[in-house]
């Protein structure tokens, strides 16, 4: 599959609150559904070191941050460069560009469904950004596969928002394949202390990056 461009509806300012409520909710169940929540709070709790505070890089309306962190019993706070605040979760969210503005400090970052959004220079901008106020990154997205496709298509468009349904479509054919985010994730950290874990989920679901940028963030 080559990867298209085309901008997502919930990408655009004119869609109205109600449909944005309806499709984030939509989205927050289709991440426990899939297990891509579960995937997030297992692999926080596998960190070797105490974790107080987490950070969401493109937290949108904070629904799912609220929910891994009453699970991890943390301290929690999101960045997003359009927030919702009419209809935000109760949690601290931040408007930023991820990408190029100072960031909150935490102690691990996660993204979700975020990585495919970005071009490669500014995927790599963002890695390097979070590196610089947090020790370790999980970037969850899709995988480019005809697979996950066709199985979004069938079990999942049915039952959701047609905007869900459309931007999840189009979320699949923008996203990097295995090969692609690897190297993305090589080139951000070269230079660097940081290495990094990539998995790819069966029937390639979901794939993650787990970043570790060394012993402590880089200077600002």
């Amino acid at each position: 599959m080559i990867r298209e461009d085309a901008k997502e509806i919930l990408d655009e300012n004119a869609v109205p609150v109600e449909m944005i409520q309806r499709a984030y909710l939509d989205l927050a169940g289709i991440h426990r559904w899939l297990g891509d929540t579960r995937c997030i709070v297992r692999a926080i709790q596998r960190d070797p070191r105490p974790v107080h505070r987490i950070l969401d890089v493109g937290c949108a309306t904070g629904m799912v941050l609220d929910d891994i962190r009453r699970r991890l019993g943390v301290d929690g706070v999101g960045v997003d460069v359009h927030p919702h605040p009419a209809i935000a979760a109760n949690v601290s969210i931040l408007q930023a560009d991820a990408v190029r503005d100072p960031l909150p400090e935490a102690d691990v970052a996660f993204c979700m469904h975020v990585a495919h959004h970005l071009e490669d220079a500014d995927l790599v901008r963002l890695i390097a950004n979070v590196g610089r106020v947090c020790r370790r990154f999980i970037l969850l997205d899709v995988v480019r596969h005809p697979l996950p496709l066709a199985l979004f298509q069938i079990f999942v468009a049915p039952l959701v928002s047609p905007i869900v349904a459309q931007d999840g479509r189009r979320s699949v054919r923008r996203a990097y394949t295995p090969e692609e985010l690897r190297r993305i994730a090589t080139s951000a950290l070269a230079g660097t202390r940081g290495s990094f874990r990539h998995s790819v989920a069966p029937f390639y679901i979901r794939q993650v990056l787990d970043i570790s940028y060394g012993p402590c963030p880089a200077p600002r």
